[in-house]
Order: structure tokens, then sequence, then C-alpha cells
């Protein structure tokens, strides 16, 4: 199955917090079937990408099925227009999965 990121967002610009929720949904409807079948997340004609999207939709994801999960089923396709996307997507999975150093680092830089 292919979600296309511009059909739910109407813009090239995949930037908010709220346009990460919105494909998170749509990935979410079509992932929670009965059947699980591999969903690519199409980034075609996108033109930014910020953390906080990422965030939002791939990192909830990943909060809420776990990594193997989104590891295997859920794929980012189609993105190598955006500058910096796999860095973005590689910091994003990074913090998910050391999200304990994470966040006593952040505690730390902000006493």
């Amino acid at each position: 199955m292919k979600i296309s990121v511009i059909n739910i967002l109407n813009s090239s610009n995949a930037s908010l917090h709220d346009d990460g929720i919105k494909v998170y949904n749509e990935i979410r409807k079509n992932f929670e079937s009965s059947q699980k079948e591999e969903v690519e997340v199409d980034f075609s004609d996108i033109k930014r990408c910020s953390t906080l999207f990422l965030n939002a939709s791939f990192g909830k994801l990943l909060a809420d099925f776990g990594e193997e999960e989104v590891r295997k089923y859920i794929h980012p396709v189609s993105y190598t227009q955006i500058l910096n996307f796999m860095h973005k997507y590689t910091d994003m999975w990074d913090n998910f999965v050391n999200k304990e150093n994470y966040q006593a680092y952040r505690e730390e830089a902000l006493a």
C-alpha cells in the first residue's frame, strides 16, 4: 500500500506538527487493518520536511507500534529531493531509541 504525503497535506511542505499528525492518522488507519501489509509513505513532490513533522508522524508510530513493527512495515519512499531528509529521519529514530539518554541530556542542557 502507498500513502501519498502531498495528497494528505495538499501542500509541498511537511513542516508542522499537525501535518505529521494527519499523516500519522492515515498510516495508522491503514496499518491497523486485520491483515498487516507494508505501507510506503510516498514523499514525491514534497519540497520541505521538518524534524517536527517526522516526530509527529514516524516518531508517534514508533511510540505506538514499536521499533520492530515500524521497521518491518512502514517505509518512507521518494524523498531524495528533500534536503537532509535521511539525516533528520535517522536523528528522529535515534532520539526515540535512545529516549532515556536524550531526555537526560535535555534536562542537563536546560538546567
